[in-house]
């Protein structure tokens, strides 16, 4: 009997120890991820705010030009005035692009936390069986939905650098446009 207790026992430590080294694995995996996606909240929060910063300059500063100057505006002056206006249209766009991305990540950051607070419970309840196993049932129905998310901030990504590109275009085309006399 006391020969059975002790592989018993070596089985347990076997599988405790292994048990462990999932949960620090699993641990770290969260703690990356939640770092990588805090960071990426705040790349977009920065650049949002400096776009946005200059967006609501160029946008009070266009109306307001006309009311300053006189109605005999030179030549020079409409067009940097048709650069400013092609400038303002991108920078509007680039910001609600920017706004969307910034709810997109916010909702990944919580769908990550949600994920480390059911496995933050998983490991209170200590090595009872049932309780990891539903979470990990739930882990598993969550990935789906995680992955669509992430799938979506992609996709958004992706149509953020487009209009990026275009908004730099059309400014391009404005200034080429004016830059030799036709």
């Amino acid at each position: 009997m006391r020969q059975c207790f002790s592989e018993l026992r070596q089985q347990l430590d076997e599988h405790l120890r292994k048990s462990r080294s999932r949960v620090h694995l699993i641990r770290r995996c969260s703690t990356g991820s939640a770092l990588c996606l805090i960071a990426a909240a705040v790349g977009v929060a920065i650049s949002a705010v400096a776009i946005a910063t200059h967006a609501v300059v160029a946008l009070v500063a266009g109306p307001i030009c006309p009311a300053i100057l006189p109605s005999n505006m030179t030549k020079k002056e409409m067009i940097h005035l048709a650069q400013l206006d092609a400038a303002a249209k991108g920078v509007y766009v680039l910001h609600n692009d920017l706004d969307t991305i910034d709810r997109l990540v916010a909702r990944l950051h919580t769908a990550v936390e949600n994920d480390k607070l059911l496995i933050r419970l998983g490991l209170e309840r200590g090595m009872d069986s049932y309780p990891i196993q539903e979470i990990l049932k739930q882990l598993r129905r969550n990935r789906p939905s995680f992955m669509k998310q992430l799938v979506d901030l992609e996709e958004h990504l992706f149509l953020c650098l487009a209009a990026i590109n275009r908004a730099r275009n059309l400014l391009l085309q404005e200034i080429h446009m004016h830059q030799y006399p036709v």
